[in-house]
């Protein structure tokens, strides 16, 4: 009988005294909160580690996190990928739609008045580009031989026109060849007579007016949207979003040093951390890591058993 119990109630007593020591060192990451003193001074282990320790654990969580999880490298790695991709495509799609399906008047609302205001002083900013554009159009290489051809072609349909007299008379003085092989020079001259009307005053006021009057007019258009007004088709809207996702994936892989920068993540994520309650933090933590703490637990009371054998088996063989 005493045999029997000398290998029943060591083992055990380990076992309960395992556990329950383990369950207690679990308890005391978290428990007390607050720092416990008796006459004025603090008991051992109070706050619990945690609670303790709190301010370096959220910097230290913090650098982890900015140097190992948020680098730039993960975040490109993380961004070359085709369902990320994807879903920003879709996350495009879904704005240019919303933007596409409202007419111009819902577009700009409140700042209809605005904009009504800045159009001119805009449109004169935009002039001199607009000029240049205009006079690079009309001196390209393609555009003057069409003009040309087309000059040419306006001639012999007004020398048909004429009654045979008249061609016979400017046949005989080769005005119609001079004016085929002057033709160049005549382009030539009206590319320069309309660079001269361009910078004009009066022309670009103008334009300017007239631009500013369609854009207010169509500013504060309902009757068609967006969509409509620019005729886009399905598949120039499919090729619109694929752009539109192409650019801002580039802008932020271009960007993506300047952003982490600028977040500051390990503040952050020390900051967020540090804020939070410590009952929340040991709800988290304990959801995560429940079922490796009771294996924890478990392991208390199997090594306390182990323990409690060993000193029976001991105790046994030399008493």
């Amino acid at each position: 009988m005493n045999t029997a119990l000398l290998f029943v109630v060591p083992p055990i007593a380990g076992a309960i005294i395992g556990f329950v020591t383990n369950v207690i060192a679990i308890r005391m990451l978290f428990r007390p909160l607050k720092e416990i003193r008796i006459f004025g001074i603090r008991l051992p282990f109070t706050p619990g580690i945690l609670p303790r320790q709190r301010k370096k654990l959220a910097v230290s969580i913090g650098s982890m996190v900015e140097r190992e999880l948020l680098t730039p490298e993960i975040l490109r790695s993380r961004l070359a990928h085709d369902d990320v991709r994807e879903k920003v495509r879709q996350a495009i799609s879904l704005f240019t739609d919303n933007i596409l399906e409202k007419t111009p008047k819902e577009l700009s609302s409140d700042s209809e008045k605005l904009l009504s205001e800045k159009a001119p002083s805009a449109l004169e900013k935009v002039y001199p580009f607009f000029s240049s554009a205009v006079m690079e159009f009309l001196n390209r290489g393609d555009i003057r031989h069409e003009l040309e051809s087309k000059g040419r072609i306006i001639i012999n349909s007004i020398m048909m026109q004429l009654n045979s007299f008249q061609r016979f008379f400017l046949s005989a003085g080769q005005y119609d060849q001079t004016l085929q092989e002057k033709m160049p020079n005549i382009i030539g001259e009206l590319a320069e007579g309309v660079s001269r009307l361009l910078k004009e005053d009066r022309v670009k006021k103008a334009i300017i007016d007239g631009a500013a009057s369609s854009l207010n007019r169509m500013i504060g258009s309902d009757s068609k949207t967006v969509k409509a007004l620019l005729e886009i088709s399905a598949e120039e809207k499919i090729k619109l979003d694929d752009y539109l996702a192409d650019k801002l994936t580039v802008a932020v892989d271009s960007k993506i040093e300047y952003i982490l920068s600028s977040i500051d993540i390990k503040t952050l994520v020390s900051d967020r951390i540090d804020s939070l309650d410590m009952l929340r933090v040991e709800r988290i933590i304990l959801d995560v890591m429940s079922n490796q703490l009771k294996y924890v637990e478990l392991f208390g009371g199997v090594l306390g058993f182990m323990l409690g054998l060993f000193q029976a088996t001991f105790t046994y063989l030399f008493r």
